[in-house]
């Protein structure tokens, strides 16, 4: 699939509804759109109050901007140089007239923007993700898995049950907890009930599940849109682990995601960005596509987030670390 043919607009990702999943109390929606005739540049991203750095209160009100969880970055229909420099230089403006210090972009890997890095203050390829053709037929798919997969698979080939928004929501964050105690996961991860239930209720997400009789092996939540689906939360049962429940699910969820008209589905990629992650080699083995994910900055206010930084950093003497949102970092 060609980058420039994918409508993203149409993502689940860009969808208003779910960023809102991930707006606190303090946190509202930030767009602003730049036009130039038919020329068109949408930024979209949460802004947040920086009420304090560490222990210390600002006595000034300052924000940052942030993407959800998951994929974004501006959307635009038009690539010429000239007017990309325009549009930004005019979207500095405004977010530095608003107090706003800087942003991070985590970019969709089909946003051709992402490669623009002369457009960004920061700029990185910070990991590989996974990208599974859902074009192909269901043969030809699983032609592209690994020996071992296509072993697995084979040899479980009509025990188990798969089923959609089959179990409940209480179900599923059970195992999830378990499955994020397992992988010693950040507290970020561990969501409410309210964010499964809203994330639920969202069109085009649907819980699927393997079950071995009346047991539910594996589990996990899957969203698509008019072309792309993407793999989102998954969490399987302890007990039966050697039954390897989870390459079924996702071997469910390609053709689940084919019957609704997607083309790709996006696995993601690793917990880190090491190469020897393991979450990351466990999905390309299902596909050998991989597509660079970037994460980028802009500063709005470089001389306040320099402030912000010196603030962090006097609270943490002889800690070594960088983020692009530095003042930010819990540690």
């Amino acid at each position: 699939m060609e980058t420039q043919s994918v409508n993203l607009e149409n993502d689940v990702y860009y969808n208003d509804q779910y960023t809102s999943l991930y707006l606190t109390k303090c946190d509202s929606l930030f767009e602003y759109e730049y036009n130039e005739g038919n020329k068109k540049i949408n930024f979209r991203s949460i802004k947040r109050l920086i009420s304090h750095v560490g222990e210390i209160k600002l006595k000034e009100t300052l924000y940052d901007l942030l993407g959800h969880y998951g994929y974004g970055g501006p959307l635009t229909n038009d690539y010429s140089e000239d007017f990309l420099r325009r549009a930004f230089e005019s979207y500095k403006l405004k977010c530095a007239k608003e107090n706003i210090v800087c942003e991070l972009f985590r970019f969709h890997p089909l946003n051709p923007l992402a490669k623009m890095d002369s457009l960004f203050h920061f700029h990185t390829n910070e990991r590989q993700v996974v990208k599974v053709d859902l074009s192909l037929n269901t043969e030809d798919r699983r032609k592209l898995y690994s020996k071992t997969t296509r072993n697995i698979l084979r040899k479980s080939q009509g025990k188990f049950i798969r089923r959609t928004n089959y179990i409940d929501i209480p179900q599923f964050q059970h195992l999830y907890f378990k499955t994020m105690d397992r992988n010693q996961a950040k507290d970020f991860y561990y969501f409410d009930q309210s964010y499964f239930t809203d994330l639920s209720s969202m069109p085009g997400v649907d819980l699927l599940s393997i079950h071995l009789g009346d047991e539910l092996v594996s589990c996990g939540y899957f969203m698509h849109g008019d072309e792309l689906a993407h793999y989102h939360l998954s969490a399987n049962n302890p007990i039966f682990m050697r039954e390897n429940g989870n390459y079924e699910l996702l071997d469910f969820a390609f053709d689940h995601a084919k019957s609704k008209g997607c083309r790709c589905m996006m696995l993601g990629g690793g917990r880190t960005s090491e190469k020897d992650d393991k979450l990351f080699h466990f999905k390309r083995k299902f596909s050998p596509t991989t597509l660079p994910f970037y994460i980028s900055g802009l500063n709005f206010l470089p001389e306040k987030k320099i402030d912000l930084n010196n603030i962090w950093e006097s609270q943490n003497l002889g800690k070594n670390v960088w983020s692009f949102q530095h003042y930010r970092v819990n540690k």
